[in-house]
This record gives structure tokens, C-alpha cells and sequence, in this order.
């Protein structure tokens, strides 16, 4: 075999410019990236979506991205979203097969949440890791539930979603909130013509396994354990829509209540009301049943036999 011999006396400055040229096209290229510009198209995306948008701070991201701080969104509804800061950046490798992708990180409720998203084709993927995200900061759950939430949410999200609203995604999420209960707040059952006014209970560690497909999403694993109630659902899905909130939602649930929770003080009032409303709903191991129906966002309870 021929030996090839390198003149590096030759290849080293070569390789040194060009080294050289890429930094320095790289370094030029973050610095006049089109920040406003950038800026100016998001609001015009969030108006045309319904969204307002406002951020206190925007500048530049990584090699080609966006970065804002005290971001905030507001819909038509009131419904406001807030985010400590939040980072986009254009994925190289999709665009040079065409395809247009960010990378995202938010960092929001006290945690952070990573992943990619992308923004053309006819199908379009989302992925997400959700790290120690508070419950208790977001307001917009407690008032879709109409219940005060707390815990810590850890898990991943993959989901491809298709360019037309009305079409079928497909997906799953893994979710775990540790340190998970309820801190008050109104359990909506309409056989009381209102909601069961709820006291303080810990569910302990809740873990959730979805799958998404053809549009339908089933709760493949909803249960609670370790707290002063236990939970576990039955059947329980919903079907697709582009709103999620109102996505309509069906199946069962059951509850049981630890003989200590009733014996802890500020439950004598709940225990009399909760006898009386769900007889019809306790079976002989002491748990009670429900059918669960409403939407995603605003879940109702109406006691099973």
C-alpha cells in the first residue's frame, strides 16, 4: 500500500484560517441575529392564535436562537400563563433536510421543562421533560379544577401532532408528581347541584401513563398511593380536541380514605357531608366509586353504585 505523506507545514495554516472564518462567521452570526424582528413575529403568532404576549427582557440564544426573561401570556378567556424565562433555538440538522425545529427551555413554577418542537411539516413532533415542576404555582390548573393542587411533576412527554386542527395526533406522556395532595377547594359532582367542599388530603406519590392514538387518549395508569387517600380509575379516556381544556373526558375512579385522614382534626365537617352526599357511592371495602365525565380541564364526579 502507498504511503501518503501530509505536508503539514502546508495544511496547518490552511486549516487555521478556516477554523478561524467559522468562528468568527459563527460569532458574527449570533451577534446581528435578528432579535426584534424575532420578537416582532412572535406577538404577530400569539395575536393570530389569540394570545397576547409580553416579556420584561428578549436577546440572543445560542448559535441561532431567542431568549426572553418574565414572559407572559394572556388569551382572550383571562387565562394567564407566566414563565421565569424562556429559550429557543433553530435546530441545524432538521433545516438541512428542510425542515424547520426548536429546541426549548422554560424554566417556570419553580422547575424546567426541555424538549423540541417542530414548526413545519405535515406532521409535527413534540417532545418534553418536565423537572420538579410545582403544582402549587399554577394558577391556571387551579382554576380549570377548581381545586388547589400540589407536588412536584416529573415525567416525559412525545407527541406528533398533525398540521391540520382537525386531524388525529398520536403520543404518549409519563408523568409522576411526588409529594402530591389537594389543599382545598371545590369538587365539582352535579348530582349536589354544586361541589363537595374539600379539606386538605395528601395522595402521596401519583403516577399517570397516557397513551394518544388516533386522537382518543387513555389513561392506561392513573393511581395515587402513600397518602390519606388512595386513587385508582378505571376505562378513564378522552377524545381530542384543539382545545384541550374541553377535550370531553369519561371512565371511573375510585377513592378510598385512610382511617387516619378521618381521625385528623378539621375532617368531622367533610366526613358528615361526604357520608350523606356519597352513600350511594361507598362499597363494602369502605371506597367510594365515581363516574368521572365533564372535560380534561374542568373533570366532574358523579357517585357510582
Amino acid at each position: 500500500m502507498k504511503r501518503i505523506d501530509i505536508d503539514w507545514n502546508v495544511w496547518k495554516p490552511r486549516l487555521l484560517y478556516g477554523g478561524f472564518f467559522a468562528l468568527a462567521f459563527l460569532v458574527a452570526l449570533r451577534q446581528t441575529f435578528p432579535t426584534e424582528a424575532v420578537k416582532d413575529r412572535m406577538l404577530l403568532e400569539a395575536a393570530a392564535s389569540g394570545w397576547q404576549l409580553d416579556a420584561d427582557e428578549v436577546f440572543p440564544d445560542g448559535l441561532v436562537g431567542i431568549g426572553a426573561k418574565n414572559v407572559r401570556l394572556e388569551d382572550r378567556t383571562g387565562a394567564r400563563l407566566a414563565a421565569d424565562e424562556v429559550d429557543l433555538t433553530l435546530r441545524p440538522l432538521p433545516l438541512l433536510i428542510g425542515r424547520r425545529s426548536v429546541a426549548y427551555d422554560v424554566r417556570l413554577w419553580d422547575g424546567r421543562i426541555t424538549g423540541t418542537a417542530d414548526l413545519s411539516g405535515a406532521e409535527r413532533r413534540v417532545t418534553a421533560k418536565i423537572d420538579d415542576v410545582e403544582l402549587a404555582r399554577a394558577a391556571p390548573l387551579r382554576k380549570a379544577a377548581g381545586v388547589e393542587l400540589v407536588g412536584a411533576v416529573r415525567g416525559t412527554i412525545d407527541m406528533t401532532l398533525p398540521e391540520d386542527p382537525q386531524g388525529k395526533p398520536h403520543g404518549a406522556a409519563v408523568l409522576a408528581v411526588k409529594g402530591a395532595g389537594v389543599n382545598g377547594g371545590q369538587l365539582p359532582i352535579p348530582s349536589m347541584g354544586g361541589g363537595l367542599t374539600l379539606p386538605k388530603i395528601g395522595l402521596g406519590e401519583v403516577h399517570v401513563d397516557l397513551d394518544l392514538t388516533d386522537g382518543k387518549g387513555t389513561f392506561k395508569r392513573l393511581e395515587a398511593k402513600g397518602g390519606d387517600a388512595e386513587l385508582s380509575t378505571e376505562g378513564l379516556s378522552f377524545t381530542w380536541q384543539p382545545r384541550l381544556e374541553y377535550a370531553p373526558l369519561s371512565g371511573k375512579a375510585r377513592v378510598k380514605l385512610a382511617d387516619a385522614f378521618w381521625s385528623s382534626s378539621g375532617t368531622a365537617a367533610f366526613r358528615s357531608v361526604a357520608e350523606m352526599v356519597l352513600a350511594s357511592a361507598k362499597g363494602p371495602d369502605g371506597a367510594y366509586r365515581f363516574q368521572v365525565l365533564g372535560s380534561l380541564g374542568h373533570p366532574q364526579l358523579r357517585p357510582g353504585s
